[in-house]
């Protein structure tokens, strides 16, 4: 009885003395005991054996789980590069083209012969600029039709050191002298690479179009703006916020010395 009595108090602490938990007294109680008893050997023996398979279908399932995480982690990975790369590959193709619209532009904008022709229409309001550039001598025609205010015409002229600006609403005439006057042909890209780049990332480009030329159309949302494929120029302008639409056109080396002559300012009252 009292041998029952030793094996259950040594089975009992057999778990314990297996994690290596037990103090050395009890360790050499334990062992002590294990050279005598058979019973208490096979137990032992036995729960080592079913820790051991505890750990191997413990680390397959880690191993399972851990190949199950990588697997997803390689395709969550792997995606996301595809999205990265793609997405260079796009910015990229849009700043490639505005920055080659750009280069255009700017031999145009250089020109020192040119036409230019701005019709833009908004709620109750139309204004069309003329502008004729030839060498140092330019002459902008602006005229506005507004509801309730009629018809407004305003000349600026431009020939060496003497600019002035002259202004026809109809009543009076007005005649002032400018500091300067500039109307080029208009670009919508950006004279530099990181504003082209800020333009690809935030617009969309596609290539369109408009009566029958080949153009860009660039759209953030709010504007609609068509660009020449061949000159990289303003074709046209939506304003879907404001409501406005302008129409660009553009003849080079066609302007003749009498489409420059100097505006008669006769009537016209001199304002300092």
């Amino acid at each position: 009885m009292q041998g029952k009595k030793v094996c259950k108090i040594v089975q009992d602490l057999l778990p314990n003395y297996i994690e290596k938990l037990t103090s050395d007294e009890t360790n050499e109680y334990i062992e002590e005991h294990l050279k005598e008893c058979a019973e208490c050997t096979s137990v032992l023996n036995d729960m080592q054996k079913n820790i051991e398979t505890k750990n191997i279908k413990m680390d397959e399932r880690e191993v399972k789980y851990i190949k199950k995480y990588n697997k997803k982690f390689n395709i969550i990975r792997n995606i996301l590069i595809i999205i990265v790369l793609l997405i260079i590959i796009i910015i990229g193709r849009k700043t490639f083209i505005l920055s080659s619209l750009e280069n255009k532009a700017q031999e145009h904008q250089n020109g020192q012969n040119y036409y230019l022709k701005l019709e833009s229409y908004s709620e109750g309001k139309m204004t069309i600029t003329e502008a004729y550039y030839k060498e140092e001598k330019s002459l902008v025609e602006i005229t506005t039709y507004s509801k309730g205010v009629g018809e407004i015409k305003q000349t600026l002229y431009k020939s060496g050191e003497e600019i002035f600006s002259l202004i026809d609403n109809g009543d009076t005439k007005v005649f002032q002298n400018m500091g300067d006057i500039s109307v080029k042909p208009v670009a919508f890209t950006s004279n530099s690479i990181f504003g082209n780049l800020y333009m690809a990332l935030t617009t969309s480009i596609d290539k369109v179009k408009l009566d029958g030329k080949e153009c860009y159309i660039i759209k953030d949302g709010n504007t609609e703006k068509f660009i020449d494929a061949d000159t990289g120029l303003a074709i046209k302008l939506i304003d879907n916020e404001n409501n406005r639409t302008t129409d660009y056109q553009y003849k080079y080396n066609t302007v003749k010395d009498t489409d420059v002559e100097k505006p008669d300012t006769t009537g016209y009252k001199v304002i300092e």
